[in-house]
């Protein structure tokens, strides 16, 4: 795979790991997202992998809008990083979260593909 395909396929599973999420499709979810994976929120709470499922299988969180722009990528052997702003619209038991952030995101490559291992967002004031 040249470096260039590689970018191209980091970018891909970022944009199929967004896609899962908008459609509430944990069986996609799962293979781009690495069982230990963490998320950190603009806010400072951490969710993992089985903190997210469980989330969606109860129904209690939704993301209605996320929206990636601005992305840029940079791969250092089997691990690849996605720096990007987001617009987006979360729902998490009765709070709705929305506005912008600069996320900071983390892929290992496993088993012939991108999966997402952890996440750091800031607000965007």
């Amino acid at each position: 795979m040249t470096d260039a395909d590689r970018h191209a396929s980091l970018i891909a599973a970022h944009e199929t790991r967004l896609k899962a999420l908008l459609a509430g499709d944990l069986e996609l979810l799962q293979t781009v997202v690495g069982e230990d994976m963490v998320f950190i929120s603009a806010t400072g709470g951490t969710t993992t992998r089985a903190d997210v499922i469980a989330a969606y299988n109860a129904g209690t969180m939704e993301i209605i809008r996320m929206d990636a722009s601005d992305i840029s990528t940079r791969i250092y052997g089997d691990i690849g990083i996605l720096i990007y702003t987001a617009d987006g619209k979360t729902r998490h038991g009765v709070t709705t979260v929305e506005g912008m952030t600069r996320s900071t995101t983390v892929y290992a490559f496993r088993d012939g593909g991108w999966q997402m291992i952890s996440q750091h967002q800031s607000r965007i004031e």
